[in-house]
């Protein structure tokens, strides 16, 4: 899917040829499907390891505000988002996958979630206007985005806005990507650096993930 000439997986330091089932590094070579989103990304243990209210409000998240969510998949963290920020605040779920985008629109209406809002984007660009998020959010997928997913979040994030990055441990773990293809927390914030992220905080985010609040 990507026409990205950068080599992304080089670039972040991701050995090549490392796939695995629950890997999200391969979203902007392959969208992910309904089934597999439905499979892996709304597992019950997900929810048991990973608490989208408490990662949202530690990162500063208040009524009003503008949120995206960059590979917002099935909706794990932006649903949560929109109970948070209300109705005067506004979610942008991202997806490069047209059957999550509707699986999103499918949900938001069964919901009633009307400040959620589905938007398909791909890894070169991201439709939405300069400047617009309060917060940006990367959930398990700063490991496998190009670069051109990394400046368009430059890009759409406010000069306050905050860029929060999920991503799991670099150690043996129940699911998830092999480890040796995971970055640490030293390694996302370098990443993330050379597209103008300096970072304000660092947290466990469950016993499997860690957070990072960047500015």
């Amino acid at each position: 899917m990507t026409t990205d000439k950068e080599t992304p997986a080089r670039e972040e330091g991701i050995p090549p040829g490392h796939r695995h089932p629950h890997d999200h590094r391969g979203m902007h070579e392959e969208a992910w499907t309904r089934e597999r989103a439905e499979a892996v990304l709304d597992a019950p243990d997900r929810a048991r390891s990973q608490d989208p209210f408490v990662l949202w409000r530690r990162a500063g998240l208040n009524a009003g505000a503008v949120v995206v969510d960059v590979g917002a998949g099935s909706g794990f963290y932006a649903f949560p988002a929109g109970e948070i920020v209300g109705p005067t605040g506004r979610v942008y779920a991202v997806d490069v996958s047209a059957e999550l985008i509707e699986l999103l629109k499918e949900r938001t209406e069964a919901r009633g979630a009307a400040n959620v809002r589905p938007v398909h984007s791909t890894p070169e660009r991201i439709p939405l206007g300069d400047g617009l998020a309060d917060f940006l959010l990367l959930a398990n997928v700063l490991h496998g985005v190009p670069s051109s997913t990394l400046r368009e979040a430059r890009r759409i994030l406010k000069p306050t806005g905050r860029l929060v990055n999920v991503d799991w441990k670099k150690e043996p773990t129940p699911g998830g990507p092999p480890v040796e293809a995971r970055l640490t927390v030293e390694e996302a914030e370098a990443a993330l650096a050379r597209h103008g992220f300096s970072p304000i905080d660092r947290w466990d985010a469950g016993p499997y993930h860690y957070a990072l609040l960047l500015g």
